[in-house]
């Protein structure tokens, strides 16, 4: 299947006042010489990552530190800065962990103007006036789409072929947001990484599949690597509908409270190790007769049998 367009950009527009910008200059002031470059990296991930805002946590603000050779410490603490000045605007770094702000977000706007379509998540938006631009500009972006406002009626003068697409991709746009809640709900911040795993998961095997595989890694206690992993293994299984998914899960249940055929698992002397995803599959009594390398690698997992 088709991937998903390019969320993020690759250049961004920087103002060449923006070393005499005040916030940057009381962060400097505070941080040190050095917070040009992070700001400036923290910017360069933002507008490449998704193009409106960054996820921050742990893992983000080592790679940041990583990148440009600093301490992390000095890092969190040039973001902290940021956010206090309102560099970064501070009710979404509190309420989400992102790194966003109203001029990152409309010069995204106007960067990624003329995409065939973008996706823009409304919570992360810093306030209505960015919304109210993007829908009263209609005429030249209608690509640009808010994940929970595209959901309105649209304009009734429009003639019906175009609503029907319109409400199609709509339908699209409301299952990625309701996966980005699940996920956030369940696994933590979504990253930009993340966030085209959602995508393309989304794009390849369809919503109820992919959320189905996240509720089962997240009934597991799994990370939402394994949700990945389950939607692997059905891809290798041919499992394509809800109902396949179910189905097969059944046959499991029906084949694991059956009795393992000894004479059929390997013998005392060819016993496999006890770390290999074989060993882990007849301990939990399932019948590995026949199955490749690859079907018990997969299966081990979408079993979460992988650890331990």
């Amino acid at each position: 299947m088709a991937r998903p367009l390019k969320q993020g950009l690759d250049y961004f527009p920087l103002d060449v006042n923006f070393l005499k910008d005040i916030k940057v200059r009381k962060i400097k002031r505070a941080c040190g010489p050095a917070t040009v470059e992070v700001l400036l990296c923290l910017l360069g991930n933002i507008y490449r990552d998704t193009g409106y805002y960054f996820g921050w946590d742990e893992d983000t603000m080592f790679l940041v530190a990583d990148e440009v050779g600093a301490k992390e410490g000095l890092v969190e603490e040039i973001v902290n800065k940021a956010v206090q000045v309102g560099f970064f605007d501070k009710d979404k770094f509190e309420k989400y962990k992102i790194l966003t702000s109203k001029g990152i977000q409309n010069r995204y706007r106007e960067a990624a103007k003329k995409r065939k379509e973008i996706v823009i998540s409304d919570i992360y938006l810093v306030n209505d006036e960015f919304t109210e631009k993007k829908l009263s500009n209609n005429s030249d972006n209608e690509h640009i789409n808010s994940v929970n406002s595209y959901d309105n009626q649209q304009s009734k003068v429009k003639k019906s072929k175009v609503n029907k697409s319109k409400e199609n991709s709509s339908s699209g746009y409301s299952n990625f947001e309701k996966l980005r809640k699940f996920y956030e709900e369940n696994f933590g911040t979504l990253s930009g990484l993340i966030y085209d795993d959602l995508k393309y998961s989304l794009s390849d095997y369809g919503f109820e599949l992919t959320l189905e595989a996240m509720k089962r890694a997240v009934r597991q206690n799994k990370p939402f690597s394994t949700a990945m992993n389950i939607l692997s293994f059905w891809d290798k299984k041919g499992i394509k509908t809800l109902n396949d998914a179910m189905a097969e899960s059944v046959a499991f249940e029906r084949k694991k409270s059956k009795p393992v055929n000894i004479k059929s698992q390997p013998s005392a002397g060819k016993k496999a190790p006890d770390w290999t995803d074989e060993a882990k599959l007849i301990r939990a009594g399932i019948d590995t007769t026949g199955m490749s390398q690859n079907e018990m690698y997969y299966l081990a997992r979408e079993k979460g049998l992988n650890d331990g």
